[in-house]
């Protein structure tokens, strides 16, 4: 019961030290979304296209890969599995 009481306590402390210091409100400055003060929108950006990079190695380069089923033994139990190894290589 006394732990009660002290709760109880602690919580209206709480209650008029947060009466004093008033409520939290959002703050927001200026260019935070939303119109300016005129109303009027904020000026849109130009479309600008992205800067475009064509890579070309000297030699023409490939993946070469190899495939193979392999047999695995699991707990419940041999399964066949599909397994592949690359590797990059001319043409």
């Amino acid at each position: 019961m006394r732990g009660i009481s002290i709760v109880a306590a602690a919580m209206a402390i709480m209650g008029i030290a947060l009466d004093v210091v008033g409520p939290a409100s959002a703050q927001s400055g200026p260019g935070y979304g939303g119109p300016t003060a005129e109303g009027a929108p904020p000026p849109r950006r130009s479309a600008r296209r992205p800067t475009q990079i064509q890579v070309t190695p000297d030699r023409q380069l490939v993946r070469l890969c190899e495939d193979w089923l392999a047999v695995e033994n699991r707990p419940s139990g041999t399964v066949i599995v599909p397994q592949m190894r690359c590797r990059w290589g001319y043409r």
